[in-house]
């Protein structure tokens, strides 16, 4: 069974690379990591962008809200 952690994020730069690099580092093989980027119009997607991993995906949208990111993938 795969697990897919979901991180919504909207101009968090300085604590986004944490969050992934804490999500990536567990134990489980099967894991993804899908990066929701709520319009950030800092430099979340250059810091993003600069990790290197497979399981890490990005998605990219325009402003709406912390729910409706985190609502972006049902």
């Amino acid at each position: 069974m795969q697990v897919s952690v979901v991180i919504p994020t909207y101009n968090r730069a300085g604590v986004v690379e944490q969050a992934i690099a804490c999500a990536l580092g567990q134990t489980r093989r099967d894991l993804e990591v899908i990066v929701v980027d709520d319009g950030s119009t800092d430099d979340t997607a250059e810091g993003v962008g600069r990790l290197s991993d497979p399981r890490l995906h990005y998605l990219s949208r325009a402003h709406a809200g912390v729910s409706s990111a985190r609502s972006q993938l049902s």
